[in-house]
């Protein structure tokens, strides 16, 4: 006898984002599976987004609007959407998207081949050059918690058709609610760039597999952002504090002096090469908010190692990578334009 597909509550978190809602929602309400609700929470934009997200409600009640009155940022919006959520299994979806018509039908698909399994990332395309994939996750650099991005640039020759154990991004990501509950959620001090990096690291620190979904296929814009301080400011910060929380006492005293010294050396390197203090401003900014906020950290650190299922040889062996210092250092601190998953890193 088959069972009612589990409710499905779909996350979608804006800010001024009236460019690419139409598409995302439209593509969202053609799913084949038809039990979701979807929560669209805005972060007090300023365009016309409350304007077009009424327009599909009207139409459809399964979604729901919730609004910030202040911008908060996107860890605080999917947190809040996790205490509203209805359904067993949350799928965070970012508002620049277009998704198939079996994305929800092979999570499901999925999830069920294998208990151990906690969050999922879905296959990832360009939503432009839709034959290349964006990212089918991610691995992550063990002395920086940074990450470098799978499948990028690649045509899709079956190469990625089976689960790959992962660190999810964002963008397409679908966790158990119970799963997300218990790890806490997002960590609202983290803000940009790694927030969903440190959210499946510690998943699998939960003792949960983060797997790729292969048969769940969603479409995504590629964004250029520029390198300013801002972006260093937080790379650096984030490196610090997940190194701090996410790490057994041993690796901490390991990786943390790694970190603040590869941060250090990169903003020393643009100051010389480009004659620009954006990075070194950024690192030392970051340095600074590190240890004002110390108390903090290990407040949260040990909230996570109590909920310590996994310990970090194992993690370390699934889902990081090694790689030559000068390579690392040119990818975060070489000035070009990068793209938005290569924040994270690049393959």
């Amino acid at each position: 006898m088959k069972t009612n597909p589990p409710l499905i509550s779909i996350i979608i978190a804006n800010r001024n984002g009236e460019k690419y809602l139409k598409t995302c929602i439209t593509s969202v309400l053609k799913s084949s599976t038809k039990n979701y609700e979807v929560i669209f929470i805005d972060n007090k934009s300023t365009d016309s987004s409350i304007e077009i997200i009424n327009e599909f409600v009207r139409k459809d009640p399964r979604i729901r609007i919730l609004i910030n009155e202040v911008n908060r940022g996107v860890p605080f919006s999917r947190n809040r959407a996790i205490r509203e959520a209805r359904g067993e299994i949350l799928v965070f979806l970012d508002n620049d998207t277009k998704v198939d018509r079996n994305w929800l039908n092979a999570i499901i698909e999925t999830f069920s081949t294998d208990n151990t399994i906690g969050a999922l990332q879905c296959k990832i395309f360009d939503f432009k050059k839709t034959d290349l994939i964006q990212e089918i996750g991610m691995k992550l650099y063990p002395y920086t918690g940074f990450g470098t991005t799978l499948g990028r640039g690649e045509k899709d020759h079956g190469q990625f058709d089976k689960p790959v154990e992962i660190i999810a991004l964002g963008a397409a990501l679908a966790v158990k609610k119970e799963v997300a509950r218990r790890v806490g959620g997002f960590d609202l001090k983290l803000m940009h760039t790694t927030d969903d990096l440190d959210f499946s690291w510690r998943i699998w620190i939960l003792g949960y597999r983060v797997m790729l979904s292969p048969d769940s296929r969603i479409y995504h814009y590629t964004k250029e952002h520029k390198h300013n301080y801002k972006m260093y400011f937080h790379l650096s910060k984030n490196s610090l504090r997940m190194i701090t929380k996410n790490y057994e006492a041993s690796n901490v005293i390991k990786f943390l002096p790694f970190s603040l010294a590869f941060n250090i050396i990169g903003g020393i390197s643009v100051l010389l090469s480009r004659r620009s203090i954006d990075a070194i401003l950024g690192v030392f900014l970051g340095i600074a908010w590190y240890v004002y906020t110390l108390p903090d950290t290990l407040k949260e650190r040990s909230k996570v190692q109590k909920l310590r299922k996994v310990m970090d040889k194992e993690i370390i062996n699934k889902i990081m990578i090694s790689t030559n210092i000068f390579d690392l250092l040119k990818i975060y601190f070489s000035g070009r334009k990068i793209s938005a998953p290569l924040m994270k890193g690049n393959s």
